[in-house]
């Protein structure tokens, strides 16, 4: 039986639904409100590396790419036909990128890493300044090849010049100096050992604050010494989400431990514990005005508590398997959730009655039932809708004028919209180029 890639499997796939958006009865209709407008070529066709992971400033002037070991910053703000690549950060001791956040004034870059040691995989996130200078690394180089030499000197008394060749010094010196400066790094808190949780926004609104995952616990970290403010202690499993709310008041924690924490911001101690939850809570969303906070839940429930009190306000059904992808509209009237099993329902958060149902039709291709979920779901400052599904497609919806989009299908379905609405910004298929569309 011919085997086949999972990227030429999703290239071709295509699924049907059993249920679309319509307003008053009337189905969606497919429009140009998106419109692509420019691809950045990061990667040259010749090349092994990918474009793994992308992300945009607040004021769309910058874009940073991770493509494997390093970042690239391009500047969009003048053309974003025309972009211009003004910095590139080295990559650090062996690491892959795996996840990029800019900071909420846009000169800082949170950088999510991981290499793969021995027994385990290593995390560790570092924070750029784009205002700093450019770290150079060749007194790495230089360590490297001075300590070749010197035991390629040494060795060569015993050994052949073959076995020499095949003992590749230079790769396994790299890699123990590479281990030096890491250590130097962590002792000296340029790098930390962790991760972001989740998909988790990291900063703060205010971006005083960053939070992430040493181990056990979220940290809270002053983002100008990264140094801690407190840890938030009490959780008894996984945290799968971490947020600050849009006034950086509190900050809300969702666990595998089927609980929700509200904790202050100010004091780092709990304030509510929110329980209901019947299997593992795996991610949540803040409304605009920090009221309420939603969590998807894996038994199939989203679940709408009051943030000042702790009241169960709502337990939305209407889904086959877990929540992971949650947002409010930017009116708070609406909350979008997409879950596994192709299903993406909109809600009314006053009445807490679902509106639209955006169903892939698994009953008619049972093996879609198996890997298809919806993520990535979030809307715009304008109120337009966008999620992503397995295969790597890009959906858009807008409601005022019962208009639909689907973008051609993407890597991963890695994408972010801008802050004002305008901009939709995605990885190519093939993982070398950045796609730009212009939100009409």
């Amino acid at each position: 039986m011919p085997m086949i890639s999972s990227d030429d499997f999703f290239a071709t796939w295509t699924h049907s639904l059993s249920s679309d958006f319509r307003q008053d009865g009337v189905p969606a209709e497919s429009s140009d409100w998106v419109t692509e407008t420019a691809k950045i070529k990061v990667v040259n066709h010749d090349g092994a590396d990918r474009v793994q992971v992308v992300a945009l400033s607040d004021d769309n002037a910058l874009i940073a790419v991770g493509v494997r070991h390093e970042v690239r910053v391009y500047d969009i703000a003048a053309s974003a036909s025309e972009p211009r690549l003004v910095r590139t950060l080295p990559g650090y001791a062996g690491c892959e990128v795996g996840s990029l956040h800019f900071h909420p004034g846009g000169r800082k870059i949170a950088v999510g890493l991981s290499r793969r040691l021995p027994r385990r995989m290593e995390s560790m996130l570092r924070v750029w300044d784009l205002d700093d200078p450019v770290e150079s690394s060749s007194h790495l180089d230089d360590a490297v090849e001075g300590a070749v030499a010197a035991a390629s000197s040494a060795l060569l008394q015993h050994w052949s010049r073959e076995d020499l060749d095949a003992a590749d010094l230079r790769t396994e010196f790299t890699k123990i100096i590479a281990g030096g400066q890491h250590a130097v790094d962590v002792r000296n808190s340029r790098v930390l050992g962790g991760h972001f949780v989740g998909s988790s926004n990291p900063f703060s609104h205010d971006g005083r604050s960053l939070l992430y995952l040493p181990a056990g616990d979220v940290v809270v970290l002053d983002v100008e010494t990264l140094t801690e403010r407190f840890r938030l202690a009490g959780h008894t499993g996984t945290i799968m989400w971490a947020e600050t709310s849009p006034d950086d008041k509190v900050v809300a924690t969702a666990s595998w431990d089927k609980t929700v924490r509200i904790w202050s911001m100010d004091s780092g101690e709990v304030t509510h514990v929110l329980t209901g939850a019947t299997n593992q809570c795996w991610a949540g969303a803040f409304s605009p005005d920090g009221e309420l906070v939603a969590v998807g839940a894996g038994d199939r429930m989203v679940r709408v508590w009051r943030v000042g009190t702790g009241e169960l306000v709502h337990t939305l059904s209407g889904f086959s398997r877990w929540v992971r992808s949650l947002a409010f509209s930017p009116d708070g009237r609406h909350l979008a959730a997409g879950a596994s099993g192709g299903t993406l329902r909109v809600f009314d958060v006053v009445a807490g009655e679902c509106e639209q149902c955006w169903q892939v039709d698994v009953e008619k291709d049972q093996f879609a039932r198996s890997f298809i979920e919806i993520s990535g779901v979030q809307y715009n400052s304008r109120g337009d809708l966008f999620f992503s599904s397995t295969e790597g497609r890009v959906f858009g919806y807008r409601a005022v004028q019962n208009a639909k989009w689907e973008a051609a299908v993407l890597q991963h379905a890695n994408f972010a919209t801008s802050k004002d609405g305008s901009m939709l910004i995605a990885l190519s298929r093939d993982g070398r180029e950045v796609c730009i569309w212009r939100i009409n």
